[in-house]
């Protein structure tokens, strides 16, 4: 009798010729046919399909069936990540970012790209083992089974799956975009800035750990709070700021910086750079190594 056949559209014959290997390569040494099941790959241009028979009078069938449906379903589950997965992210993809820009529609694509490779093989095996079980239970239920329509209708909790990802690359997006909308209000707040003294030393000790010194090395105070006050004509503007280095700068307003540090490319280091631009300049001299006064 038929139990099941499972088809597809394909577009061209890569898609076709892993449709047909996925199946095929699962089964490879199961002896199948000795178990009283038998597969049939049949292509007809673009569609595709897989159909499984079985012979009830065999012995090994009753308890061999379950295997049949566990194995046919991480077969499609790989096949449905392989090949269908982008095309599922970028229907949710098109509806989220329906309002952006195609730039930042792009930029989001790019994100989730690099979540799902961040992800690695941890990530891909949890939307595997979430959708051979969503798969296994359709083939017990379905005799037969087109995978678009499986797409559109059933998978439910596999698609919530993804569009949590792109979720989380939309708040990564957003948040990116805030922090860029702030350093860009941060840098122009520290040229409008008049300033109140005319040289700052600034000792990187690792981290976020930093000391600041005036023009005859005696060491700054650091204010309590982390909020500040920028002050223009006509604007005053209370900021919070995440690192306390960055508000005690803008607080001191100093006209240079000369920034003494090891490790440039530290995420605080470059943050300094690109908020100071031309008033901050770094050096790898310390106090007590003819350091510019």
């Amino acid at each position: 009798m038929e139990l099941f056949t499972v088809w597809t559209h394909t577009d061209g014959n890569q898609e076709s010729d892993r449709f047909y290997q996925v199946v095929k390569s699962r089964n490879k040494g199961l002896h199948m046919s000795r178990r009283g099941f038998r597969f049939t790959f049949r292509q007809l241009e673009n569609k595709v399909a897989w159909t499984c028979k079985g012979t009830e009078s065999n012995p090994a069938f009753e308890s061999f069936l379950p295997c049949v449906y566990s194995i046919m379903a991480s077969a499609i589950a790989d096949y449905i990540i392989e090949v269908k997965e982008w095309g599922m992210l970028d229907l949710i993809l098109a509806n989220a970012c329906s309002l952006l820009e195609k730039e930042d529609t792009e930029q989001i694509r790019s994100m989730v790209h690099s979540l799902l490779k961040d992800d690695g093989p941890r990530g891909r095996m949890k939307r595997h083992g979430k959708l051979s079980a969503l798969l296994e239970k359709d083939f017990m239920e379905l005799r037969v089974i087109n995978l678009e329509g499986l797409i559109q209708f059933r998978l439910n909790a596999y698609k919530k799956e993804l569009e949590e990802i792109v979720d989380y690359a939309m708040e990564e997006f957003w948040a990116d975009r805030q922090y860029e909308e702030f350093m860009g209000l941060l840098k122009y707040f520290v040229f409008f800035q008049e300033s109140k003294v005319p040289l700052v030393h600034v000792l990187h000790q690792g981290g976020h750990d930093f000391t600041i010194l005036d023009s005859s090395m005696v060491p700054i105070p650091t204010p309590d709070g982390d909020d500040i006050i920028v002050e223009m004509p006509g604007i005053e503007l209370e900021m919070e700021v995440e690192d306390r280095i960055v508000s005690t700068l803008i607080s001191i307003s100093p006209a240079s910086i000369i920034l003494h540090t090891d490790d440039e490319h530290t995420p605080i280091v470059r943050t300094l750079l690109h908020i100071f631009e031309d008033k901050m300049k770094l050096s790898r001299l310390f106090p007590g190594q003819d350091v510019q006064k």
